[in-house]
């Protein structure tokens, strides 16, 4: 079984209950949406590439994390967030995988 995204940011946030499964959901669509709102294209912010996905997880702690901590990751997101917008990345087509 794949793993999707709820998954690894549950992880990330050390989260084992699914009681914070919905708002996690939400965030992450959030998460989505400030990407393309940045100038990510809608295929790359809503692709599971690895990159997007880390990208993903880091606004998910800075959404959870208390604010000196949040800082840092929302920090860290607007960095991986502009790499990911200068970058020539591709969303693999069905046949690459």
């Amino acid at each position: 079984m794949a793993t999707t995204i709820n998954d690894k940011v549950k992880l990330a946030l050390r989260i084992s209950h699914n009681l914070l499964d919905a708002e996690i959901t939400d965030v992450i669509a959030s998460g989505r949406q400030e990407m393309e709102r940045a100038g990510v294209s809608a295929e790359i912010a809503n692709s599971s590439l690895e990159i997007v996905e880390t990208a993903l997880k880091t606004y998910a702690l800075a959404y959870y994390s208390e604010p000196t901590t949040a800082e840092k990751y929302t920090e860290s997101f607007k960095y991986q967030l502009d790499n990911i917008r200068k970058s020539t990345l591709e969303v693999p087509s069905d046949d690459d995988v």
